[in-house]
This record gives C-alpha cells, structure tokens and sequence, in this order.
C-alpha cells in the first residue's frame, strides 16, 4: 500500500512542479510604466495623427495636454494590412497573406502558409525590408525572412499542465519609420514577446506590465518612439530602449520553463506508466493466487 501510495502522488508531485516551473519570472526592472486607467480594461489602443486613442472599459478616450479626455470616435481597429516602401502586406478574408508592390494588384506571397479565415495580425518593420510577421487564427506565430522563405517563428505552449494556451492578441512594428526592426506580439497570458532577429527567436519583454495584453500600437512620433499596451488593468508605455538591453529575468527565460515543463510532462508519463504496471501486476498475481490449484 505504502508503494502504491508513493507511485499515485509521485505524477501530482510532477505536476506541482511543472506549474511552479511555468510560473513567470521576477523581471530584473520594469520596462513598461502605467500611463493612466490603473485597472480598468483597455481593449484598444492605436496612435491617430499622433495622438494616443484608447478603449476604456467601452469609453473612446484620446490623449490631450492635460490628461486623457472623452473622444469623438474610438480607435480603429488593428488593420490586416502594412505598408513598407513601396509594397503593401495584407491578409485577405480567407487567411492568405498577399503582397502588392507600388500600388498593383495584391498577389498571394509565394510560401506563404494559409492563416485561417479571420487572421488579421500582420507586421512589417521598415528598417527591415522584406521582415513580415503573421499571425494564424490558432495562435502560430509565422515570418517571412527578408530573402522571401516563411517559416513557423513561434508556437506558444501552455503556461502550466492545467491552462490553456495564451492565445496572441496583438502585434506591433514600426513601418512609417526605420526606427527599427524589432517586431512585439500581445499575448493574453504571457505579456509582450518580441523578435530582434527578424524571427529567430522570440524573449519575454514585460517587466512592469500585466500578463494578459489586449492591445498593442507603435507610436514613432514624440522625442522618443514608444510601444503602448492596452491590458487588462490599464494603458501602458514601453519608451524603445536600444538592444540589447532587453530585460532580464531572473527565473531563468521562457524557453527554459518550456522545456523543464516538456520535461517535466515526460515524467508524469513514465511514473504513470510505471504505476499502470505495477498495479497490472499485483492484480494478475492477486487472480492468480485465487485460482484453483
């Protein structure tokens, strides 16, 4: 009984572990700084004619001098369409991503992968020409390298053994200007994520800021060119800091947590597996024992 007992809480001890292990890491210094609607929910946030427009809790709110103030319209939505230069990206209504150069007819990019009908996320850094960021109605985060080749950039895993996965909610580059070629994704779970190496890698990039991001929006205008979060508990800024000083963290980075969570799932497995055996094996050996000899 006691063997029985070790086996049964060994996978819930894994568990426990692996959601530890999952948790996400004390940031070194807060990158981001709450602007204003301290936890209130800011669903939207775009940049119009430089003026940083927000969806409060319903409620379009625009920046003025003195503060956030009351807005005509709200912020218009995150177009699936991005000019840089002279070509324009966009996802048509069926989930393909088309490209169109000096005013053509857009045309389907050749390999580019099919996203879903309703995929909207797309971003393209001026300040690397042919660098494009897409977003799949499942989540899976795909780039296209400035040779043309598109490949898979990011597949998010569950947070912990017993969540979901964060699915991506936004996306942000700067197009209007070459101020640089950094590319950040919203996630609803994880904060912000972004790419300094036009895709290769992807590292968490959210100290200060709550981990469910709704909205996200590249603002180039002011002394300083800034990224905003709308999220669950306000308006945030991230004023562009020169790489590579992106922030540390000091729980190790989520690559790391993924795989000792991988790890950790295999273990749970085999200690399942184990105990299956075991139990099979005492059972048989009980039957046999009652037979009659």
């Amino acid at each position: 009984m006691r063997r029985a007992r070790l086996l049964a809480a060994a996978p819930l001890a894994a568990m426990g572990l692996a959601s530890a292990a999952a948790m996400p890491a004390q940031a070194a210094g807060p990158w981001w700084q709450l602007v204003a609607f301290s936890g209130q929910n800011v669903s939207r946030v775009a940049v119009v004619q430089g003026r940083v427009t927000a969806l409060v809790g319903g409620a379009a709110m625009v920046q003025a001098a003195s503060g956030f103030v009351a807005a005509v319209a709200p912020p218009p939505p995150a177009p699936a369409t991005v000019t840089t230069g002279s070509r324009t990206w966009s996802i048509s209504p069926s989930g393909e991503v088309m490209v169109s150069a000096k005013g053509g007819a857009p045309q389907r990019d050749p390999g580019s992968p099919a996203l879903g009908s309703g995929a909207h996320l797309i971003a393209a850094p001026l300040a690397v020409p042919g660098f494009v960021v897409a977003v799949s109605t499942g989540g899976t985060v795909w780039r296209r390298d400035p040779s043309g080749g598109w490949a898979i950039s990011l597949a998010l895993l569950p947070s912990t053994l017993i969540t979901g996965t964060p699915a991506v909610t936004s996306i942000a580059g700067f197009n209007t200007d070459a101020v640089s070629g950094v590319v950040y994704i919203g996630t609803a779970g994880y904060g912000t994520l972004l790419t300094s190496d036009v895709g290769d890698d992807w590292v968490r990039a959210d100290p200060g800021l709550p981990d469910d991001v709704l909205s996200l929006a590249a603002d180039p205008s002011g002394a300083a060119p800034a990224i905003w979060a709308g999220t669950s508990q306000g308006l945030y800024v991230h004023p562009l800091q020169a790489i590579p000083f992106i922030p540390n963290y000091s729980g190790g980075s989520l690559t790391g947590k993924w795989l000792i969570t991988i790890a950790l799932c295999l273990g749970v497995i085999v200690l399942g597996g184990v105990a299956l055996i075991v139990w099979s094996r005492r059972r048989a050996r009980a039957e046999g024992d009652k037979s009659p000899t």
